[in-house]
């Protein structure tokens, strides 16, 4: 999973760096591989997070077992992650590569900052970015449903106490990524 983003990543920074006056392509390419690693990074520290706090609010149901368990059954919880990439990327993919990106000139950049922004969103259809929401949340049920399960097998809880402790990271998470989405619109 974090390869195909950090794939799709690194050629939206790519296309963008073809654009931008020659002096600052070289800060968009270093960003471009500075965002491959932050992917692999952010896709475990999610990980992580939301581990931490489902074994965490398990303990108040009185949850057993230790957190290695708790660990390795909430990344089961990833699956369906890698499954709406599989959907999502190469749709961003495709119309990353046939986007025509107007050159932006640095008199622009040095004017108004927020010029790169408004281009990239400019060749983002606004089709995709609702597809992707679309995508994202059925993915976010799923995963509930996995983790859910998953927290019942490895902290022996009831079934409804495990679901109220992966909805509530779930429901943070999904803000989040809503939020991220909804400041592009």
């Amino acid at each position: 999973m974090a390869t195909l983003i950090a794939f799709n990543q690194y050629t939206l920074i790519t296309k963008l760096s073809e654009v931008v006056p020659e002096k600052l392509a070289v800060f968009f390419k270093i960003s471009g591989y500075i965002g491959v690693i932050s992917s692999f990074i952010g896709i475990f520290a999610v990980w992580v997070i939301i581990a931490v706090i489902m074994h965490g609010l398990s303990a108040f149901f009185e949850g057993e077992r230790d957190f290695k368990r708790t660990f390795e059954f909430v990344g089961y919880g990833f699956f369906p992650s890698l499954v709406g990439s599989l959907v999502t990327v190469p749709m961003s993919l495709y119309y990353i590569a046939n986007a025509k990106i107007p050159k932006i000139g640095l008199a622009q950049i040095q004017q108004n900052p927020d010029v790169v922004k408004a281009v990239i969103l400019s060749t983002i259809p606004r089709d995709l970015i609702y597809s992707n929401l679309v995508v994202n949340i059925a993915i976010t049920v799923w995963s509930l449903t996995i983790w859910s399960f998953a927290l019942k097998h490895a902290r022996r809880v009831e079934l409804r106490e495990s679901f109220i402790c992966a909805l509530i990271p779930t429901v943070l998470f999904t803000a989040y990524q809503l939020w991220s989405i909804l400041k592009l619109l």
